[in-house]
């Protein structure tokens, strides 16, 4: 059976797996992507353990790549995602081909991880289906008539650069007010720590996002309204798209959507108070299954349906 590399470049890790046609991952691993280090010390990790999986399988048919935008997919370059400011503009495509001789592919990540999800979790029943992702940052992904849908310039889907408010806080892209820096991880950490600091209360500067959900849950009210923000925030924005688009199907994924169940429940729940009840009807809503390799198998995949 067929195998193909897939790699996910994130602003903290980069994950790379061995995944045949049927979604078995053969090999995988995982490193920091060391942002301050530049790109090139991330390449050579990438061609190091490529090379390894060659010695798995030595008839790999392509590489996919899934990394944060914008990008310039006709190019093969990484233009200028805010999480990767030392990658900017860096031809990775180019560098991956010249170090393998075989087919690559680059693509956004909330794509790779959106076809995933439709490729391996057996939703091809659904024609229409959104996919959104909540981690550090917040990304989306379309599956419209059957088919992935990247957009003119390989941007579309993303929700989390939608604007919410127009003078809320500051996104990591430069804007104002987008729903990432209400609702992604990043956004609600900053904003906890904000109100800490209003209220003169003690930050640890050991938290994470785990605390944050912990001290929400406990009833600690600071937190709590910082979550009950997120919800209501991304709430907001996914009703925004399901209005534009009118899907079938929903799909929520993502380090903190996986991490926080109650999160998931409560940001479906919310959702149809702001839809029209045309688009309430027949909407679905599903956690994703494909967990925490969805960026990477959905890169592989993305190989092995030809889909570009």
């Amino acid at each position: 059976m067929k195998a193909a590399v897939g790699i996910d470049i994130g602003g903290t890790k980069i994950a790379i797996g061995l995944v045949r046609e049927d979604g078995m991952v053969l090999r995988e691993m995982e490193f920091p992507t060391n942002v301050d280090s530049g790109p090139d010390q991330a390449l050579n990790k990438m061609v190091q353990h490529i090379r390894s999986m060659y010695s798995v399988e030595p008839n790999i048919i392509g590489i996919g790549i899934g990394s944060p935008g914008p990008l310039d997919t006709r190019e093969g370059k990484i233009l200028s995602p805010p999480n990767l400011q030392t990658w900017h503009g860096y031809p990775l495509v180019k560098k991956i081909e010249s170090a393998f001789q075989t087919k690559v592919k680059l693509m956004n990540d909330a794509d790779a991880a959106a076809f995933a999800e439709y490729y391996y979790s057996h939703r091809s029943g659904y024609n229409h289906m959104m996919y959104v992702t909540v981690s550090t940052g917040i990304g989306g992904g379309l599956i419209l008539n059957g088919k992935l849908y990247e957009g003119a310039l390989s941007g579309a889907g993303e929700i989390g650069h939608m604007s919410m408010e127009s003078c809320g806080p500051i996104c990591g892209c430069g804007k104002m007010g987008c729903l990432e820096s209400f609702s992604s991880g990043t956004g609600m950490m900053n904003a906890w720590k904000q109100k800490l600091t209003r209220l003169q209360q003690p930050i640890d500067p050991n938290w994470t996002g785990k605390d944050l959900f912990e001290q929400a849950a406990s009833g600690e009210m600071t937190a709590a309204e910082v979550v009950m923000n997120g919800v209501d925030y991304l709430a907001r924005g996914i009703s925004q798209a399901v209005q534009l688009l009118n899907p079938e199907l929903v799909v929520l994924g993502g380090g903190v959507i996986l991490a926080q169940p109650t999160f998931y429940k409560q940001i479906v729940q919310r959702v149809p108070s702001y839809l029209l009840e045309h688009h309430r009807r027949n909407l679905t809503f599903s956690i994703a299954e494909q967990g925490r390799n969805a960026g990477f198998k959905g890169a592989a995949a993305i190989i092995h349906a030809e889909n570009y």
